[in-house]
């Protein structure tokens, strides 16, 4: 082995290591922020389990995180290795929370939009425009089509069945915050797996299950792995994007 490939493979060990350890650390960061809020809507004993029992779901954040670095870690600076563990650990966290207790807290996805335009600002993640413009499509436009889902559903079931939204508040913030970190160019990919991901979902749902158009799904786990699958390749990656 070269001195040179040495070098490359000890930097990528050190940007996996501190990928994953930011990936931990967001993790615990986050639970810890969004508890009160968890249990102002939950009550403290729910809010208590929901945020408990976490460790395959910090597994799954840094999975995320350190199979990133082994595919693109040399492309990436130290600045950019911390934010890509604090995205993928505090996705890891909404995931497991909203597919929990089908909730989304303002904390957490109001957190990742500020921490999101933050850094395109400072120049670590993508650019300014690409994190503003991507926050604004990723509320206006699920909302815009939820509101028009809904009223087809509505229209179809009758006005006095009852009906949950297609999605909520939480769902069209977490979109918002997936666009600010990834830009607007990459939020079209991350809509698109995760809606089929979720029409998977839904048909195995109607097939085995038994599940009507008037039963309502969480979309927050698909989108937060949609954006795990989909950061390496968006301008968020530097050089390693596309």
């Amino acid at each position: 082995m070269s001195l040179e490939d040495l070098n490359l493979s000890s930097l990528l060990l050190v940007h996996g290591l501190v990928g994953g350890l930011t990936c931990l650390l967001g993790f615990e960061a986050g639970r810890w922020f969004v508890r009160k809020e968890m249990q102002h809507w939950l009550g403290t004993r729910r809010a208590r389990l929901v945020l408990a029992r976490s460790g395959p779901w910090r597994l799954v954040g840094l999975c995320a995180c350190l199979g990133f670095f082994v595919l693109f870690g040399e492309q990436l600076g130290p600045i950019q290795a911390l934010a890509m563990g604090l995205f993928t650990g505090l996705l890891s966290l909404a995931a497991m929370i909203d597919l929990r207790s089908r909730l989304l807290p303002d904390r957490l996805t109001l957190g990742l939009v500020v921490l999101g335009l933050c850094l395109a600002g400072a120049g670590v993640t993508v650019s300014l425009t690409e994190a503003l413009v991507g926050g604004l499509v990723g509320y206006l436009l699920p909302w815009a089509l939820a509101k028009v889902s809904d009223r087809r559903r509505r229209s179809r079931l009758g006005k006095d069945a009852a009906m949950e939204p297609s999605m909520g508040r939480g769902d069209f913030a977490l979109i918002a915050a997936i666009g600010s970190w990834l830009g607007f160019s990459s939020l079209a990919f991350v809509l698109l797996f995760a809606s089929l991901g979720m029409l998977s979902l839904a048909l195995w749902g109607f097939l085995r299950r038994g599940w009507r158009l008037s039963t309502a799904l969480p979309f927050g786990p698909a989108l937060c792995l949609a954006a795990m699958l989909v950061a390496p390749f968006s301008p968020m990656a530097g050089p390693a994007g596309l």
